[in-house]
């Protein structure tokens, strides 16, 4: 893919006529990381895309919130668990309340970075959505991160129910540090990462091409199963959307 680069805005970009002759061909909606080039969606059958909207439009049941302390009342219901994880203000509370069509379950705190709980959210009797606190955030003291990375690790070591982690990435801000930090613990623990890079709308088609091809490289070392895959979603257009709940 060439050379990694840190996603950013690029101020004065030439118009489409004098950009080189390239073709951004991963700005699209799924991709597997380890086979970019193979553009089907196996899982994206009409019966899949049914009964995805069956599950997600479901009558949801919210757990009492989990702390670190808590852990041990984690809700084991014989329900697949979903956990979605990322940076402090990466869009995660808007791609939790797009899936479930609107229904606002996620609320993003006040005081990003600084809440340390862990929510539980049931969809009917298929599935159980589970929303973990933002990391990163530059105002959190060290007790506080300490307490989040504690209850991350024992969610992730612990839940009987786990069956993915996906992993939110801010399209236009790019990866940091913690991020593939974590990307790493969630296979040291066996379980399937997915990764979701949000505000794409924010990306010229370019930029994503090389913020994509970013992740993807970073993906690389990671061990290959369980698998890794990569979307990407705009909150804005609803790009990817589909297939990140069908996925």
């Amino acid at each position: 893919f060439g050379s990694s680069i840190s996603p950013r805005a690029r101020a004065g970009r030439a118009g489409p006529a004098s950009l080189p002759a390239m073709r951004p061909n991963l700005a699209r909606p799924w991709i597997n990381a380890y086979c970019v080039k193979d553009l089907s969606a196996p899982f994206w059958t009409h019966p899949n895309r049914e009964q995805s909207s069956r599950v997600f439009r479901s009558p949801i049941a919210a757990h009492p919130v989990i702390v670190y302390d808590t852990i041990h009342r984690l809700p084991e219901m014989g329900l697949p668990q979903i956990c979605m994880v990322g940076h402090s203000n990466v869009g995660k509370s808007s791609l939790i309340n797009a899936l479930v069509y609107g229904k606002e379950i996620a609320r993003p705190s006040k005081d990003p970075g600084r809440t340390r709980h862990l929510f539980v959210f049931d969809l009917g009797r298929e599935m159980s959505l589970v929303d973990l606190p933002g990391y990163g955030f530059a105002n959190v003291g060290v007790e506080m991160r300490r307490n989040w990375e504690m209850l991350v690790k024992a969610y992730l070591r612990e839940s009987k129910s786990l069956r993915r982690v996906v992993c939110i990435v801010d399209a236009k801000r790019g990866l940091t540090e913690q991020d593939t930090k974590l990307w790493e613990r969630v296979q040291k623990t066996g379980r399937m990462l997915m990764v979701v890079m949000t505000k794409v709308d924010l990306c010229h088609a370019v930029d994503l091409h090389e913020n994509v091809a970013e992740v993807i490289a970073a993906l690389q070392p990671l061990d290959k199963a369980p698998p890794s895959d990569a979307q990407w979603r705009s909150g804005a257009r609803k790009r990817g959307f589909t297939q990140a709940e069908g996925g």
